[in-house]
Parts: C-alpha cells; sequence; structure tokens
C-alpha cells in the first residue's frame, strides 16, 4: 500500500512528538495516556480510515486537554511538536477552514 505525502507527513509529525515524550510516559502524569492517542492516530492515519489533517486535529485537541486536566507541562521542543501537529491540521484554503469548523463541532452518531 502506497501512502500518500500527506498521510506520510502526518505520522512522521506524531512520531517525533511519540519520540520526545516516550521517555516520560514511564512516569505515568498523562504521558501514557498521550502515547495512547498517538499510537491510535498512527493507526488510523496508516490503514487511511482517517484523513491525516482531521487525525491531526485530534490528536492535538486531546493531548491539550490531556495536559490541561493531568497539569503535564511540555517542554519547549515538546511543546513545539505539538505546534507542528496544530498546525498541520489547519487546511490551507477557506473552504477547508470551514469544513472544518463544521465538522468539528459535530458530536458522532454513535
Amino acid at each position: 500500500m502506497k501512502i500518500k505525502k500527506d498521510e506520510q507527513t502526518a505520522i512522521n509529525l506524531f512520531d517525533t512528538f511519540k519520540k520526545l515524550i516516550l521517555e516520560k510516559s514511564l512516569q505515568g502524569n498523562g504521558y501514557s495516556q498521550i502515547i495512547d492517542v498517538l499510537n491510535r492516530a498512527i493507526e488510523r492515519v496508516a490503514k487511511g480510515s482517517q484523513a491525516p489533517q482531521l487525525e491531526a486535529r485530534s490528536v492535538f485537541q486531546n493531548t491539550s486537554t490531556i495536559c490541561f486536566v493531568n497539569k503535564v507541562k511540555l517542554n519547549a521542543e515538546e511543546a513545539d511538536a505539538l505546534q507542528k501537529i496544530n498546525h498541520f491540521s489547519h487546511s490551507k484554503g477557506i473552504w477547508g477552514e470551514i469544513n472544518t469548523l463544521n465538522t468539528s463541532n459535530m458530536w458522532p452518531s454513535n
């Protein structure tokens, strides 16, 4: 199976962030939850079951929530990697951003 450019970019961003926090995940404090989010995101994007930008948006939102709730403080390098994921999650056009806004404000059907 050939992986497209956006899918590969998303997986690379997730892997980079994962490598930065992997050692801290052994300490707990929410880092293991972030690793779980990243593993699930990598799997979804690799299988093609989720669009890379939407999965990146999900990773950013879930990671931000985990950091807030568990009072996790990312260092500068980790925060930069998370910011790159956030930047990737945004579409480059106005219609893409409007679509992202519409889909991110919908409740799941199940």
